[in-house]
């Protein structure tokens, strides 16, 4: 399913566990002047099992913790995505840093930003 996220709303991440993971090793400094960190994020969603499940969890010694690294565009975005920035201003820097790698750049943010919601993983103010 994907929202229609207006150009001036706000993405917000809501409190997940994350971490940056490898370095893309990219030699571009406008990606750190806009708060790229250039490195793989890797988010954990924490594992809602039922009854049965997490029986079977246990004895299969199965995590607890669902590992979801994101690709290096949609790292990007989630190091945009500060609260601080609209839309349109993430739009314009991945369009800025990633050039025709993320074109079409209005209908891919919006795409991942929504999946990010129904992640639970973010939010718009």
């Amino acid at each position: 399913m994907i929202l229609h996220i207006g150009i001036d709303s706000i993405p917000v991440r809501l409190p997940c566990l994350w971490e940056h993971g490898i370095s893309y090793d990219t030699q571009d400094r406008i990606l750190e002047d806009h708060g790229i960190s250039d490195k793989q994020v890797v988010i954990f969603i924490e594992k809602d099992f039922n009854r049965l499940e997490r029986l079977l969890a246990r004895l299969t010694g199965a995590p607890r913790l669902l590992r979801r690294p994101l690709d290096r565009l949609n790292s990007a975005l989630w190091d945009l995505i500060d609260g601080n920035r609209t839309l349109s201003q993430i739009i314009q820097i991945m369009e800025d840093c990633y050039d025709e790698e993320i074109i079409p750049a209005r209908q891919r943010c919006s795409e991942s930003i929504s999946k990010l919601i129904e992640l639970n993983l973010v939010e718009l103010k």
